[in-house]
Order: structure tokens, then C-alpha cells, then sequence
């Protein structure tokens, strides 16, 4: 099942991918989207977190040319290794941190090289461990900075 990109997506860049002996059968549009997909994950999984989800709108981009270009090389050679060309370029950048991926949100999504994740409750214990699940209880200091930061004192 395809998570960043839908045919429609595909033939709206490429009318002439509904045209492919095949293009029109379900089953294949799904294959050719899965190895597009797989494609750009695979690129960019050792800055990334992968899989993308459609609302990167920089992935959504990226798989749309890999599909192009993975099923157009041999039918539309000079087209194909023009956008080959484009998409390497890009891929290139985002690796190298020349360029970044953007969201649908108009953020900037994050890296898994030089970023570091933060979560406000980081420096707590976690609540849930090995023991039974009756014994699991939030971290004291955890409640007292959530009442600290609502404005009230003590528990």
C-alpha cells in the first residue's frame, strides 16, 4: 500500500503515464508506486526517518519523478535522463544538507544526522517498564513541574 503518492498525483505531472500497455490496471499502478516509494525511502533512509507519509510534500515530489523516470527511461530516454538528472541533483542536496524536505504544514521536517529529538518529559523515568502494569506510576518530580507550570503548588 502506497503512503506518500496515488496515481492521480502521477498522471497529473505525467498525462502520459496513463498510457503505459498497463497503466490503467489498479494492480499495477500500486507496484509501480510501491517501487517508487521504495526507491526514494531507500535514498534518503540514512538521513531520515522513513517512510515519508504524503503530507512531505518534498517526498511526494520525489517519488513522482523516481516513477517517471524508473518507467520512462526506456520509452522517452532523453526526457527521462533529464528528470534523472533534476532528481539526483535534488536527492544529492538533501543528503548533503544543502536543501531541506518541507511538510505540507510549511515546516521543515527534521533530520536524523546533526538534529537531536526533544521531548519535554525526556528527563523523566518512563512510566511504563517491565513490571505489572498496576505497579506503573508517573515520576513525583514529573506531576510537581506539570503543577509548577499550571501555577499550582504542591500535589
Amino acid at each position: 500500500m502506497s503512503v506518500i503518492i496515488t496515481w492521480p498525483d502521477v498522471t497529473a505531472r505525467y498525462p502520459e503515464m496513463d498510457k503505459l500497455p498497463s497503466g490503467t490496471s489498479p494492480e499495477i499502478q500500486a507496484n509501480l508506486i510501491l517501487m517508487a516509494e521504495a526507491s526514494v525511502h531507500g535514498k534518503l533512509a540514512s538521513r531520515y526517518s522513513v517512510p515519508f507519509s504524503s503530507s512531505n510534500y518534498t517526498a511526494r515530489d520525489l517519488a513522482i519523478d523516481t516513477l517517471y523516470v524508473q518507467n520512462q527511461l526506456s520509452r522517452q530516454p532523453e526526457k527521462a535522463q533529464a528528470v534523472q538528472e533534476s532528481l539526483d541533483a535534488r536527492i544529492k542536496a538533501l543528503l548533503a544538507g544543502e536543501a531541506q524536505m518541507i511538510t505540507a504544514a510549511g515546516a521543515v521536517a527534521s533530520t536524523m544526522v546533526g538534529d537531536t529529538i526533544w521531548s519535554s518529559t525526556q528527563t523523566y523515568p518512563p512510566v511504563f517498564g517491565m513490571s505489572e502494569i498496576e505497579k506503573s506510576i508517573v515520576s513525583s518530580e514529573q506531576v510537581y513541574d506539570e503543577n509548577a507550570a499550571r501555577g499550582e503548588y504542591g500535589v
